[in-house]
């Protein structure tokens, strides 16, 4: 299909979300990786280890930093690159990729593909400021504007109105 969409002239960019799991909250059920070495897995909570650390809103988040989990997300999108030729993807809540220097820009197979970023999560906002030039950003504040303007919310901004030409 995307070699398909290709010869018809359209990039395809996949909407990728590797910042938490399935499972939620530390209560929640076991559907993904809960119990398999959860320290290298998911970020926990400083005070309490046994707790999920929670930056993305869903009850986890999912440790990039940690070698294990990020060659999982490398493996991930080297597939998609290598294997089914992707031009890109968009990063849900991708401040949870770039809580270290180690960032996926620096990556050789991933070096001529499209890395957008959702440039924030639950504690960083870093529109205008993510990680480094290799990067775009998904400016969800202007989105939110074109939206409510599309839907002509009577807090939007309205268009002029056109002069009436009659006949």
């Amino acid at each position: 299909m995307v070699k398909a969409l290709h010869r018809a002239g359209i990039e395809v960019i996949l909407d990728v979300v590797y910042n938490h799991t399935a499972e939620g909250p530390d209560d929640g059920p076991t559907l993904c990786y809960r119990g398999i070495d959860n320290a290298a897995n998911y970020m926990t909570d400083a005070n309490d280890k046994s707790r999920y650390a929670n930056y993305t809103g869903c009850g986890n988040t999912l440790n990039a930093n940690h070698s294990i989990v990020r060659r999982m997300i490398l493996d991930s999108v080297h597939y998609w690159v290598s294997t089914m030729h992707v031009d890109g993807f968009r990063f849900d809540l991708a401040s949870i990729l770039s809580r270290d220097e180690a960032g996926l820009e620096s990556d050789p197979i991933l070096a001529e593909t499209k890395l957008i970023a959702e440039a924030w999560d639950l504690e960083l906002y870093q529109v205008g400021n993510f990680a480094t030039g290799a990067w775009m950003e998904w400016n969800g504040a202007f989105r939110d504007e074109v939206r409510s303007f599309v839907r002509g919310d009577s807090d939007s901004v309205k268009p002029p109105r056109l002069p009436e030409y009659g006949v």
